[in-house]
C-alpha cells in the first residue's frame, strides 16, 4: 500500500517578527516529493517564490474560528490547489488532485463532462470548471487505493487543507461534515 501521510514542517517562519503565529490567515506549500507541508507568511512566501526552480503548489490558508470543530475549507484556495497540482509530475500529487477534484464537484466548482476522445474515455473523471467558457476537459485517473483506506485518504486532505492536525471530529464521534 501506498503511504498517503502528508507531513507537516512544524518550525514555522525563520525570519524575525514575523506574523505568522498570530495571523488569521497564511500560505500552506506543499513539497513534493516528501509532500511535506509548510505554513508561511506572505513574505516568506515572496522568498520560496522566488527560490523555486518549479512554481510551487501551494494555498491560502485560514486558522478556524475558536471553538470550532469543522474543518476551514476555502474553495477559492482549493480550485488552485487543484491547478497547482495539475504541474507536478508526481502520482501522490496526481493521486491528490483527483481527490480535490472530487471535493470540488461535490461543491459544484467543477462539472463532469461527456468524453470526447481516447484518452477521456480511459479516465475515471472529466471535468471543466462551468464559470471558464471552452475550457480544455481535463482527465483525471482515480489513484489505486485499498477502499478501507478510502477514509485515511480524505482525513490527510482535509488534514492539510486545514489548520488541524487530523481530521475534524465533533465530539459526539460522528465523522466531520466536509461539505
Amino acid at each position: 500500500m501506498e503511504e498517503w501521510k502528508i507531513t507537516r514542517d512544524r518550525k514555522g517562519c525563520d525570519r524575525p517578527g514575523c506574523p505568522l503565529p498570530s495571523s488569521q490567515q497564511y500560505i500552506a506549500v506543499l513539497e513534493f516529493p516528501l509532500c511535506v507541508r509548510r505554513e508561511v507568511c506572505d513574505a516568506c512566501f515572496v522568498d520560496i517564490e522566488r527560490r523555486s526552480p518549479e512554481p510551487p503548489v501551494f494555498w491560502r490558508a485560514m486558522r478556524p474560528k475558536p471553538g470550532s470543530k469543522d474543518p476551514v475549507l476555502d474553495l477559492a484556495s482549493l480550485r488552485i490547489l487543484f491547478d497547482r497540482l495539475g504541474n507536478v509530475a508526481d502520482d501522490r500529487a496526481r493521486s491528490l488532485r483527483y481527490f480535490c477534484a472530487l471535493l470540488l464537484l461535490r461543491k459544484r466548482v467543477l462539472r463532469m463532462v461527456p468524453a470526447r476522445t481516447q484518452e477521456q474515455e480511459r479516465a475515471d473523471l472529466v471535468v471543466v470548471d462551468p464559470k471558464i467558457k471552452d475550457m480544455t476537459p481535463i482527465s483525471l485517473f482515480a489513484p489505486a487505493i485499498d477502499l478501507a483506506d478510502l477514509g485515511a485518504v480524505k482525513d490527510e486532505l482535509l488534514a492539510a487543507m486545514s489548520e488541524d492536525d487530523g481530521a475534524s471530529e465533533p465530539e459526539d464521534g460522528s465523522p466531520a461534515n466536509a461539505s
